[in-house]
């Protein structure tokens, strides 16, 4: 990992020049494939705004997707990347797999796409969903290379919160509130703000997904707020009030619609720390909220809610290990059946929405514990193991 992080610094400082194709690159589209020069096996997708001029160096986000599929997962970022002038880059090679291999990947493909084009090394940033997202808090955590890092569905590997933070960087969380990870996202926050890393998490009505375009964008508004404090871009006027007013009408949006906890993060969000007035409004507003009868039960029902999943969680967790020791193919799976059909009943109950997601994302959980161990099974050749997992699997999604 040392040697890894040292890598990293070294190809940043580095004074690159850059030999770009002859050809004239396409602006406002996707351009798939583009090989990597020294392992042309190796390829990712690009994306230029439609505002890019080839003699001034951009800012550029990387992008990590779990099934390499550069063109997708580039589609979130396009509405962001015109708003405020981002290059995007995704690998079409690096996938959910072996870390080393994902990092040599990764390392070929910065240093490729940062000899190739003028980029503005102070203004590169790094995105992934699910395990892309894992690895991407890994490099922002540990090069000081990237002032932001945008983790979509996931946050970092248990052992990267044992490397020192690298603490110039600003994290964007971004996960849907049926989505497997969930709960972890939110504890994520709490570690960042202990340590004392710059940070937001952006709760959408999701499974897990990337996120929408829009929602993408909220996420670069907040970046392009912390990059006016850093002093990485010139202030902005007109975008703050903007991004300002925009908070405050989903917030508004949100409390009508009584979701409280809600409106207070997104209130917080308009918080620019650039307009005084304007800034103490929203405390005041989100003080008042915070008083609130309504405020306070849904904080309750929501940790409620996750004292309950992480029981349900433990209980799942430790009864599956239990029947992988004896893993009999023959089994009547009665025990799973019956936890399944509670956990639908529960998914498809629209009178308690909490409970409703807490349902789907202990299923979605379950259905990918089982997939992810038989498969490791098999390749451990571990047939009854194997087989036990595979029957399990089907009468999940059988009954979903």
């Amino acid at each position: 990992m040392k040697n890894t992080t040292y890598y990293i610094l070294f190809l940043f400082v580095t004074v690159f020049s850059y030999a770009q194709d002859k050809q004239l690159l396409q602006t406002g589209v996707i351009i798939d494939s583009m090989k990597i020069a020294t392992t042309p096996s190796e390829s990712y997708a690009i994306y230029f705004p439609k505002k890019y001029d080839a003699k001034t160096p951009t800012a550029l986000v990387f992008i990590f997707d779990p099934d390499a599929r550069g063109k997708i997962a580039i589609e979130p970022f396009i509405l962001a990347a015109e708003t405020y002038n981002y290059i995007l880059v995704c690998s079409n090679t690096l996938r959910n797999g072996s870390t080393q291999v994902n990092i040599a990947v990764a390392n070929r493909l910065f240093d490729n796409v940062l000899q190739t084009y003028p980029i503005d090394t102070s203004q590169l940033y790094i995105s992934g969903f699910s395990g892309g997202a894992r690895l991407a808090s890994f490099y922002g955590i540990s090069s000081g290379a990237f002032q932001g890092v945008i983790a979509c569905g996931a946050s970092f590997n248990g052992m990267d919160k044992l490397i020192p933070p690298s603490n110039n960087f600003s994290y964007v969380g971004m996960v849907g509130d049926s989505d497997m990870n969930y709960q972890e996202m939110i504890a994520n926050k709490d570690w960042l703000d202990k340590a004392k890393i710059v940070n937001t998490l952006f709760v959408a009505h999701e499974e897990h997904v990337w996120p929408k375009q829009n929602e993408m964008l909220r996420a670069f508004d907040w970046l392009e707020i912390q990059a006016y404090r850093k002093n990485i871009r010139p202030k902005n006027d007109t975008i703050i009030k903007r991004i300002y007013d925009k908070n405050v009408r989903i917030a508004d949006s949100l409390k009508a619609n009584k979701e409280m906890v809600s409106s207070v993060n997104a209130y917080e969000k308009g918080i620019t720390l650039f307009n005084t007035n304007e800034d103490n409004f929203i405390r005041t507003k989100i003080a008042e909220i915070k008083k609130s009868r309504e405020y306070k039960e849904e904080l309750a029902k929501m940790e409620a809610i996750q004292i309950q999943e992480n029981e349900l969680l433990d209980k799942l967790s430790l009864r599956f290990d239990q029947d992988l020791k004896s893993a009999k193919s023959n089994s009547s799976f009665k025990f799973w059946k019956s936890e399944i059909k509670d956990l639908n009943t529960m998914k498809l109950d629209d009178k308690n929405p909490l409970a409703q997601n807490m349902a789907k994302r202990v299923l979605f959980w379950f259905q990918v514990l089982v997939y992810e161990t038989g498969q490791e099974n098999k390749r451990n050749q571990q047939n009854n193991k194997a087989d036990y997992c595979n029957e399990l699997y089907k009468i999940i999604t059988e009954a979903n």
